[in-house]
């Protein structure tokens, strides 16, 4: 990648990257060749989260000053206003290069807008999960260079199914936070992700793919968890069960 202001720092990106642990615990695990650029990823999608903060005092403010800072970025993708963030030349560079979508980026985008902005159905929250964390997934998958359809959307399978399951583990803070949450209550949220994650079929997925959707290991443990365990920090057994699984599918990667 070319040397901006991050100059390729690996640990840089890490510290950028650690609002979001989960997902940095499974980056470790890919080829090394892939992991900057998953922690670009990771740091471009806690930037754009950072747009849903005004939502906690949406009653005064409104959405209006996060949908300004996701539509530079919309910008930003589109080439129709300079990279001015130490972030967009990398997140750009990568999109040059293709190994990633430039439409997968703006589904993220467009998840964050929906969030803000959008409808408050099950439906629309659906499609902003697919879009938020299934897109996450995705472009995970296409920095590998995976490019079978079915294959990309296991993939946004197993994101959904993380995001479901981490947002059942934040649950209470969720529901005090203005963030557009399931809105038939936790029963629902937890079924829906079950559901994604059976369809994403983590367990019989090529040795690749179960690599690159190692985040459905934590949502298997997150959705099996009682309501009661909400907010409770990780504990050593999730972290050495992603740990167990991201090193046999990295060795079956090596061996492919």
């Amino acid at each position: 990648m070319k040397d901006h202001s991050l100059q390729g720092d690996m640990q840089a990106l890490a510290r950028l990257a650690a609002a979001d642990p989960d997902r940095v615990l499974c980056a470790r695990f890919l080829p090394a060749f892939a992991q900057q650029g998953a922690l670009v990823l990771l740091v471009f999608h806690n930037e754009l989260i950072r747009a849903l903060l005004p939502a906690r005092s949406a009653a005064v403010a409104g959405p209006m000053a996060g949908l300004i800072r996701l539509q530079w970025w919309r910008d930003v993708l589109e080439r129709t206003r300079p990279p001015e963030h130490v972030l967009a030349p990398y997140v750009l560079d990568m999109v040059e290069r293709g190994q990633v979508g430039q439409a997968t980026l703006l589904r993220l985008v467009h998840s964050c807008e929906v969030e803000l902005a959008g409808g408050r159905d099950l439906l629309a929250w659906q499609g902003m999960m697919q879009d938020g964390a299934g897109a996450l997934q995705r472009a995970t998958g296409e920095l590998l260079g995976v490019e079978d359809t079915s294959a990309l959307q296991q993939l946004e399978l197993c994101g959904m199914a993380y995001g479901a399951g981490a947002m059942l583990r934040h649950w209470p803070a969720l529901q005090q936070s203005g963030r557009f949450i399931c809105p038939e209550g936790a029963a629902t949220l937890r079924q829906q992700g079950q559901v994604w994650l059976e369809a994403a079929g983590w367990s019989q997925l090529s040795s690749p793919l179960r690599l690159l959707g190692l985040p459905a290991v934590l949502a298997r443990r997150d959705l099996a968890r009682k309501a009661s365990q909400a907010e409770q920090p990780r504990g050593l057994g999730d972290r050495a069960a992603v740990a167990w699984q991201g090193l046999k599918a990295l060795r079956a990667f090596d061996r492919s």
